[in-house]
Parts: C-alpha cells; structure tokens; sequence
C-alpha cells in the first residue's frame, strides 16, 4: 500500500532493494588496492550508484600508509519515517563523501594505528525523536587504536575525536554540534581464554553531548562496562553469556 505525502516519495508498508556489485582488489610488491562499485533500487527512494577505491603502500615491513575515497547512501529506516510519535514520514535518503588516511604499525605481539577521517553529507539524517534532514553537515576527526596480545588474550584500545558539525550556509544551527554526537569516545575491551572458557569485558567511555541542534540542551557524559563469557562445548558449538551494560 502507498500513500502520497506532500515532500515525500511515499508511505509503504513494504520496500524492496536489488543491487548489484562489482570489486577488484589487488597487490604488486609494496602497493595494495581495491575499488568497488555498487548500484541500487531501492522500491521507495530509486535508483543510486556508489564507488569507493582504497590504496596502501608498506613502507617497510613493520609500517604501511594508507588512504581510502567513497560515497554512500543510506535510506531512512521504517522507525524513522513511521514510527508513532518518533518518525519523520517526509525524511529522505542521506548522500555521503568519505575520505580517510592511515598510517600503521605492526610489531610480533602489537599493533598501532592512527586515522584522519572527513565524512561530508548532503541530506544528513539526525539522531533521536522526530528526525530532520539536515541540507548539510561535516564528521571530521582521527582516530588511535592499539591491539596487544598475548598468549589467550588480546587488549584492544581506541580514542576517536570527532568534530561533528552542521555546515548548512546561513542556518541558525551553523557551526553548531551535531545532535546527540559525542567529541570523543574511549573504548577498551580485554578478552582471556583459559581452556575452554573466554572472558572478556568492555568499558565504553563517552564525553558530554547535546540534545538539540542548537546546543541548548546539555547531555552529560557517561561511561558503560559490558561483560561476557564463553564456553566452547564441542568444536561447532559454544554457550554465552552476556551481561551488557
């Protein structure tokens, strides 16, 4: 069933997406690459083509440099456009330009990687109640991760800054914070297994963010600890449990 809406493509209960890929990937002596691309029909929103292409070079054999280029779209889910008292049926698709560089490190029992990331989007969908369609709006940031292991675990840690903005001209909301969009994310996660058993946990640390497109209203900090357990029972099978926070 659909149903007209000034604004938007339509109401449905039902969408349907084809696609249809293509990649390549390859590597010759110190360089590495890999391009795809990808079209989609979407039933509701149309027809989309999208592309990325990645390229490294190993430095030496401990150290590799790195970029990526691409772009995206993302449909507006069923919650965000329906969903009583939540969804925005007038939303549209978000069209994004991505671009990313690297460089890593890795040792015999650690591995270190630092990344500058800028994400542009056109059409930018926001998070939370009542989502709008921002005409413009800029995620630009570096991330550091380090992997150690040792013998049955592995510490893995990551540290994002983020400058998430609204980069609409002449909004009042310009330059302003990103909605619900935190500046910085602390993760770490510890895993040990010990015989058949596995335990791990995970802290998730985030800074203070905002509500609301204009930064009025402030939302704290916070921090999670999520922890898990397994137990490998036979080759194919494994019980779990987890406790998340």
């Amino acid at each position: 069933q659909r149903v007209s809406r000034p604004g938007a493509a339509y109401e449905t209960s039902r969408r349907t997406i084809d696609a249809l890929a293509l990649g390549l990937a390859g590597t010759a002596g110190a360089h590495a690459w890999e391009a795809s691309t990808r079209y989609d029909d979407n039933s509701q929103f149309g027809g989309r083509d999208n592309a990325s292409i990645a390229y490294a070079y190993a430095l030496a054999p401990a150290w590799r440099v790195g970029g990526s280029a691409g772009t995206s779209f993302v449909a507006p889910s069923f919650n965000q456009l329906y969903f009583p008292g939540f969804g925005n049926p007038l939303l549209q698709p978000e069209e994004g330009r991505h671009g990313e560089a690297y460089v890593r490190w890795d040792g015999a029992a650690t591995t270190a990687r630092l990344t500058a990331w800028r994400h542009r989007y056109r059409g930018f969908i926001t998070s939370g109640q009542n989502p709008v369609n921002l005409p413009r709006a800029t995620v630009q940031g570096a991330t550091l991760a380090v992997d150690q292991r040792w013998d049955g675990g592995l510490l893995q840690a990551s540290l994002d800054h983020t400058d998430p903005r609204n980069t609409t001209t002449g909004s009042a909301n310009e330059h302003r914070l990103l909605p619900r969009r935190a500046e910085r994310v602390l993760r770490v996660a510890a895993d040990q297994r010990i015989g058949p058993w596995s335990f791990g946990t995970t802290l998730l640390a985030s800074s203070h963010r905002y509500d609301d497109a204009a930064n009025l209203v402030r939302m704290g900090g916070h921090a999670t600890v999520d922890l898990r357990a397994e137990r490998a029972i036979s080759p194919g099978l494994t019980a779990a449990l987890a406790l998340n926070n």
